[in-house]
């Protein structure tokens, strides 16, 4: 995947999680963790499972009606930590600039969810 296209989607990420996931919708927030697990299994990094495999259960988590928004709140935070860790490797300044941003959103949303 090129590099351009990688900024691209996270940029497209950064701006819809900016005014909360809560106003991002259910339905939108599918398709944004959708997106992301098809790029990080067409990476084939191994560094990227457990990021992969938190998008799984989120996504599960989001399509059960009555979905436990503590639980959600918790993935959420656990998914900027990871994403900042992958920030905080060897990987060109503008993409771990972009991982940094979506790392702080994603990481208050999930406080914020789970009432920490």
């Amino acid at each position: 995947m090129e590099a351009n296209e990688i900024r691209a989607a996270l940029d497209s990420t950064v701006a819809s999680l900016q005014g909360g996931v809560q106003r991002l919708g259910i339905e939108a927030a599918l398709q944004v963790i959708e997106g992301w697990e098809g790029r990080l299994a067409a990476s084939g990094s191994p560094e990227l499972a457990p990021v992969a495999e938190n998008l799984g259960a989120l996504r599960t988590q989001l399509s059960a009606s009555d979905f436990d928004q503590v639980a959600v709140g918790q993935l959420l935070a656990t998914l900027g930590d990871q994403v900042q860790r992958v920030a905080n490797t060897d990987i060109q300044i503008e993409v771990a600039d972009r991982l940094s941003q979506l790392s702080v959103l994603l990481s208050s949303e999930g406080d914020s969810l789970s009432g920490q």
